[in-house]
């Protein structure tokens, strides 16, 4: 009983730990709500709510995506505000027909532009409010979009404000976090190939789908860093050569896991599965090794000799093959796919040393540790 407090204590510093990131937004998009409304009350702005909600639109969880959250908020709702005003304006409505014929000419160009980029998805919105707003008919049509745009513009400058002065976080940390979260993914998918399972575990069929969504997450991260840099918040490497490696990384993986599935299981098991399962092992722990570094921004190890002579046994396992004339019993394709899992090898032995350069980019106290 008397250790209980301590182990209490320890439960709730793994759960903030884990729960920090989450914690600190809502702290982030708390303050912006609050200042925004004060500052909309000192303004006597007659509908504060709606730079409060933008301000809450505009605090992303890095600074990267607050940039874009309020370009395209900023700018969506200064298109609709003045598109909307001007087709209130001119085309006077009470209801009924008139008013039929000014939201078809204020919605329909604004939800093509819509379509066409989802910056302007604020675009119809904002010219439907200030069209048919009572507050727009007391106002003045035009006076109404003024204040919606003032509204819109107070939000969005309070929302980047706080993302940039409250607990800031760099799109770049994510990123490197990221990209060794899928990198850990990826030595799991190697791990569960080298066993040669006869049928996929569940765990194994989930992995695909997983690196997917781990990759497409990478994706997002990875143009708000590259905005932060455009916009001078950030002096961190270019992250699309990571990008880039690792999606060459996660196509390597594609073909090995095809070129199995399609090879003759039974030879692979009977002739192969040690030096192949060696490889497949090796280049894991290569992608783990580079996982951590890219998680704790350290420069990862330059050595992948283990790895090279792995691959160099499988080789020699072939040679061996087809010295004893194992090959001329395989059909074509057999003895392609055989061969084609050393090339696939090779090639992701040339993309983990890719890896390891980009690691090396992102080595440093500016983009190190998880986010």
């Amino acid at each position: 009983m008397a250790s209980l407090p301590g182990s209490l204590s320890d439960r709730l510093r793994r759960w903030f730990d884990r729960q920090r990131p989450r914690l600190t937004q809502g702290l982030r998009m708390t303050a912006a709500s609050l200042a925004t409304y004060g500052l909309a009350e000192a303004f006597g702005l007659p509908q504060g709510y709606w730079a409060v909600i933008t301000a809450l639109i505009v605090t992303q969880s890095s600074v990267g995506g607050s940039l874009k959250a309020a370009l395209d908020r900023f700018l969506g709702s200064v298109l609709g505000a003045c598109y909307g005003g001007v087709v209130a304006f001119a085309i006077p409505h009470h209801g009924g027909a008139s008013t039929f014929a000014a939201l078809f000419v204020a919605v329909a160009p604004l939800t093509f532009a819509a379509a066409v980029s989802a910056g302007f998805r604020i675009a119809p919105i904002t010219a439907i409010i200030v069209l048919l707003s009572t507050t727009g008919s007391t106002l003045g049509p035009l006076a109404f979009a003024l204040d919606r745009i003032l509204e819109i513009g107070l939000g969005c400058v309070v929302g980047l404000a706080v993302s940039l002065l409250v607990a800031p976080a760099r799109a770049a940390r994510a990123v490197t976090g990221q990209a060794a979260r899928l990198a850990r993914l990826l030595a799991d998918q190697l791990e569960a190939l080298a066993r040669l399972d006869a049928e996929e575990t569940p765990e194994a069929k989930a992995l695909p789908p997983t690196v997917r969504r781990s990759l497409a997450r990478l994706e997002t991260l990875a143009g708000e860093a590259a905005r932060e840099r455009r916009s001078r918040l950030s002096a961190a490497p270019d992250p699309d050569p990571l990008l880039r490696t690792l999606m060459r990384l996660r196509h390597d993986l594609v073909l090995l896991r095809r070129a199995i599935s399609e090879a003759d299981v039974e030879v692979l098991r009977a002739h192969l599965a040690e030096p192949w399962g060696t490889a497949a092992r090796a280049a894991a722990a290569r992608l783990r090794d580079l996982a951590d570094a890219l998680g704790t921004g350290r420069r990862p190890a330059g050595d992948d000799a283990a790895l090279a002579a792995a691959i160099a046994g499988y080789r020699d396992a072939i040679d061996g093959m087809r010295r004893r004339q194992v090959t001329r019993t395989l059909s074509t394709d057999g003895v392609g796919r055989i061969f084609w899992l050393a090339f696939s090898l090779e090639q992701m032995r040339r993309n983990l040393d890719d890896l390891a350069a980009r690691a090396t980019d992102f080595s440093g106290p500016e983009t190190g540790g998880e986010a």
